[in-house]
């Protein structure tokens, strides 16, 4: 007979230390609203002069319905104030700019059009007719991103005192934005966060390249919020556009719910539960549970804009994930690739399908059908791993001069070029 031992229950179950892995329910959101501290991060802020006014309208709205529940860290304003007016100028040129480039768009394509047709010996009055219709229709979208550029920044100014955004936001924040730190206090937590960065402790350390206290940003955001918390012992819901994974528990690829260094931490600082929504999810979880009047299209509006605020301007790629790349590759025997890969981004990003045969040392005879899979697969493989964004840019793609078929050559894309480039030079310094 086999003999039992007793034992002493813990206390504890399945989430006692693991409530960062529990997906929230709308009881959980609820509560959080009623109860809880909301709070924007900057890019939340900032995004207001970059979604359209309906957009902008509704989240304000759903900011506003909060009351006492809406609080915005010192740290926050101190960098919407600081990067106002640089997004105002980039969104006030972006249909201006936008407009140019369809001019030059037109103007290739007219060129494309003219090198066919004198291929194919079409007769100058069929091309004429293409050639107008192809003016046509840009001329067309031209004045109409022209069009809504100046009915959307006609009244977004620099000048606070005529602007809509900080008008709205004057109202919607009044009693509801912290202290900031002393100058003693801010000197030792500068400290602490540029250490934090070092050690990647989470959040904020995928900024350590920024200069000054840019770097510890989101670390002094974070403080702040801790304080708060602990002051009012209750959960917390953070609403930033950052995507990146100092603030984020990813699964394959996927932003889950908040780290769980940052739900402990809280805890630990005498806070509750964290809980962390992109501003489109806000929107929509706040609009249900608030019963708000949003307007249809809003939410689609501000996920748009938030998915290339959060891409990086290379395109999703940075030089650690295009190394992790090219390692992979040559691990796997396709070393070939990333020679062809940074020889086109010397060429500024296209090589012809003549210098891969060369490169790659290949029979005339040989087909380049499937080259790109290889880079196409490991890449995928990196954004399972959340090392690059699911929305980053192909790095090697195939290009076909007259339709499908043999491809004529390959392309990498023109944000990674001077990456790569940079990596070369790198290379080269060793």
């Amino acid at each position: 007979m086999m003999s039992s031992v007793p034992t002493t229950g813990s206390g504890r179950g399945l989430f006692d230390d693991f409530g960062a892995f529990r997906t929230p329910t709308t009881a959980d959101y609820t509560s959080v609203l009623a109860g809880g501290l909301v709070a924007p991060d900057a890019n939340v802020l900032l995004n207001l002069y970059r979604y359209t006014e309906q957009a902008r309208t509704d989240l304000l709205g759903a900011l506003g319905a909060l009351g006492d529940r809406l609080w915005v860290p010192h740290q926050v304003l101190v960098e919407f104030w600081r990067n106002r007016e640089g997004v105002i100028g980039e969104a006030r040129s972006t249909s201006e700019s936008a407009a140019q480039d369809m001019s030059k768009h037109a103007d290739s394509a007219v060129r494309t059009l003219r090198t066919w047709s004198n291929r194919v010996a079409l007769s100058e009055e069929a091309v004429e007719d293409l050639r107008h219709r192809l003016t046509e229709v840009f001329g067309e979208v031209q004045k109409k991103i022209s069009e809504v550029g100046k009915g959307e920044w006609q009244q977004i100014t620099p000048d606070t005192n005529a602007d809509p955004v900080i008008a709205a936001l004057e109202t919607a924040l009044a009693d509801h934005v912290g202290t900031s730190f002393d100058a003693e206090d801010l000197a030792r937590l500068v400290a602490r966060g540029q250490q934090r960065v070092k050690d990647r402790v989470p959040p904020g350390y995928m900024d350590g390249k920024k200069e000054g206290e840019g770097a510890v940003g989101d670390f002094l955001v974070w403080e702040q919020l801790l304080r708060e918390a602990s002051v009012r012992q209750c959960d917390v819901l953070f609403v930033t556009a950052d995507a990146k994974e100092d603030w984020w528990r990813k699964e394959r690829g996927l932003n889950r719910g908040p780290r769980p260094e940052l739900t402990g931490e809280l805890r630990s600082r005498g806070g509750g539960r964290l809980f962390l929504l992109s501003p489109k999810d806000f929107l929509q979880v706040a609009a249900s549970i608030l019963q708000l009047d949003v307007q249809a299209g809003s939410a689609e509006d501000i996920e748009r804009v938030d998915r290339i605020e959060t891409d990086p301007a290379n395109g999703g790629w940075t030089a650690a994930a295009l190394e992790a790349l090219f390692n992979g590759l040559t691990y796997e025997g396709y070393g070939n690739r990333v020679d062809v890969i940074r020889f086109a981004a010397d060429m500024d990003g296209p090589i012809e399908a003549t210098s891969v045969y060369e490169i790659c040392d290949y029979d005339d005879d040989r087909s380049l059908r499937g080259f790109t899979k290889p880079v196409k697969r490991i890449s995928g493989k990196l954004m399972e791993q959340g090392v690059v964004p699911n929305t980053a840019v192909p790095v090697l793609t195939a290009q076909y001069e007259n339709g499908p078929g043999r491809a004529s050559g390959f392309e990498v894309h023109p944000l990674l070029v001077p990456v790569i480039q940079g990596l070369t030079d790198t290379d080269e310094e060793v």
